[in-house]
């Protein structure tokens, strides 16, 4: 079957085509199935498809983003908070940062809603300036 696939992609594209047409539902509640039982995937789905909109270079995948986050101690990079963690470009995609898992960096909601479109360097700088303890980075130690 894959050699088939493989020597004929037209031929396998209309037929995947025609089974989504003929099994619309069903597909789509397999996929939202899916995406509920592992919300990393989706959240990495929709990072790339969002750096997508963006044009921005580079994806990454859900394995890579679990290896950075557990790298961090499964916690937020900027402040150590547990929980639930963003993905945050270590240069914002809108000042022509990559979708790259070295341009990513774990950081909790508060975080990474608070540096906006700082690079992480701006973003450490002025929590400094606040007085925030920092975590190093994992990189630098």
């Amino acid at each position: 079957m894959r050699r088939w696939r493989k020597n004929h992609p037209e031929e396998h594209l209309a037929e995947s085509h025609l089974y989504y047409e003929r099994n619309k539902d069903r597909v789509r509640a397999r996929i939202a199935a899916y995406k509920a039982s592992y919300p990393e995937v989706r959240r990495t789905c929709a990072q790339n498809r969002r750096a997508r909109s963006l044009a921005a270079a580079g994806s990454f995948t859900t394995r890579a983003w679990i290896a950075l986050v557990a790298s961090y101690g499964n916690r937020c990079a900027y402040c150590g908070a547990a929980g639930p963690l963003h993905a945050d470009h270590r240069i914002p995609l809108a000042r022509g940062g990559t979708n790259t898992i070295s341009n990513i960096i774990p950081a909790c909601p508060r975080c990474n809603n608070r540096k906006h479109v700082l690079t992480e360097e701006e973003f450490r700088a002025r929590l400094a300036a606040e007085a925030v303890k920092l975590l190093p980075s994992p990189e630098a130690g």
